[in-house]
């Protein structure tokens, strides 16, 4: 039975958030073009994040195994080549020679690492106003959090990552079962990000991939946070009241004394941009 996860459709959370830091030719996009930049998933910072490694060591040990692993790849070959006495001789050397297996599932799992290149990946978090991720993925605080509202068909598709203790003992067959675990397992270290993704393909829909961009449908930007140490107010209400007037703009601030952030309402909603002067 296929492993599911929700989506943010199904939770009861109405918000989700995607910190970055402050930059105006990457805002621009988002505010004119209505255009989120998606990921390259073998560019994220964690080194098992999405590149698929799997343990032989069951099938070296275990002969039932071994013969499951050569079934499963066996369906990998066209079908023309079944009954080659060439392919029949190579899946008996698989049987007798680990060296052979060993490389054969090395290069699955090196065509499939190119796949997942092929997707691209949008993070989230249900939360603004964790001081880690203000840290490590805005600038020390100095820049954005972008606030989405999930009812619309983009946000709407995230789902929560698992974090694990230890490294799943995965087959390609575990993966036919549960396609998604790769792209959405992650050690236990990040889990205070208590991230969501949203994955985008070539395929039709809300996700199709326009290059490494996915359209934004109106309304799902729902304001724009600054971060607590941000000196850029000004020039980010000047970005927004040109190319989404009417965005709110908040902020996050320090507590005196306590070690907690919390979310101003809107310091300003961007009106109309002005007219330039006759």
């Amino acid at each position: 039975m296929p492993h599911s996860d929700p989506t943010a459709r199904q939770l009861p959370t109405q918000k989700y958030y995607h910190y970055q830091s402050f930059c105006k030719d990457g805002l621009i996009p988002i505010l004119r073009d209505k255009k989120l930049r998606f990921s390259d998933p073998h560019d994220v910072n964690d080194p098992w994040d999405c590149k698929p490694w799997f343990d032989c060591r069951p099938m070296l040990e275990d002969p039932v195994k071994r013969e499951e692993m050569i079934a499963f790849l066996r369906t990998l070959d066209p079908s023309e080549n079944l009954a080659n006495q060439c392919l029949t001789g190579y899946e008996n050397k698989l049987r007798t020679d680990n060296d052979a297996l060993l490389k054969r599932v090395e290069a699955y799992s090196r065509g499939l690492t190119k796949e997942i290149g092929k997707r691209r990946i949008y993070c989230l978090t249900p939360f603004p106003t964790s001081t880690l991720m203000w840290s490590h993925y805005s600038n020390n605080h100095r820049g954005i959090c972008l606030e989405f509202d999930k009812n619309n068909p983009l946000i709407e598709k995230a789902r929560p990552v698992r974090y694990k203790k230890t490294y799943p003992e995965w087959t390609p067959q575990d993966l036919m079962v549960d396609p998604l675990a790769l792209l959405f397992t992650k050690a236990m270290d990040w889990c205070y990000e208590r991230e969501f993704r949203i994955i985008a393909t070539s395929l039709e829909g809300p996700t199709k991939l326009d290059g490494n961009f996915v359209t934004l449908p109106v309304g799902a930007l729902t304001a724009i946070i600054l971060g607590c140490e941000s000196e850029d107010e000004a020039e980010l209400t000047g970005i927004v009241n040109e190319y989404a007037p009417g965005l709110a703009i908040k902020r996050a601030d320090r507590s005196p004394n306590h070690y907690e952030l919390t979310i101003a309402e809107a310091i300003s909603t961007a009106g109309p941009a002005a007219e330039a002067p006759s």
